[in-house]
């Protein structure tokens, strides 16, 4: 197993765009993908960071770390977003490794909080994320966002 940082390893760029868009996307939002991704080669801003997760050659997961996520808390930074492992190394905590990876970096770069919105309430929690309000995506559905606490 192995973690790619696409922002040190940028030849990963249009792989790690079009894998995430296939998990995350929709139709009409892959610019939207690629334009995050790409930025995060050359930027010397703290965000974005994207991740993916290789096993054998094979992409199998992926995580990012951005300024916003598309939430009503535009207040709130930086947001974990884009977690997926795929079904066949699910159970195997490489979630929670990607999830310790973005801290990591997040930590580094001098941020002392993570947020995320999800309605996968347990897996995060497990993970050491509470709960603290709902908000509101730009469709108006809402979306729980939990935080968590990067210094000791």
């Amino acid at each position: 197993m192995r973690i790619i940082s696409v922002r040190q390893e940028c030849d990963y760029k249009e792989v790690a765009a079009k894998y995430i868009h296939s998990k995350w996307g929709n139709e009409t939002n892959y610019q939207l993908y690629e334009d995050s991704i790409f930025g995060c080669v050359s930027t010397k801003e703290p965000v974005p960071y994207w991740y993916l997760l290789e096993s054998d050659k094979k992409i199998v997961g992926c995580i990012g770390l951005i300024d916003h996520d598309f939430i009503s808390r535009t207040d709130l930074s930086p947001w974990l977003c884009s977690l997926y492992i795929e079904k066949d190394y699910r159970g195997k905590a490489l979630g929670a490794l990607l999830i310790e990876q973005v801290k990591k970096e997040a930590e580094k770069e001098g941020f002392e909080r993570i947020y995320l919105c999800t309605e996968l309430n347990e897996y995060y929690e497990k993970n050491g994320f509470r709960y603290i309000e709902e908000g509101f995506y730009p469709n108006g559905e809402p979306s729980k966002i939990y935080e968590i606490n990067l210094t000791k």
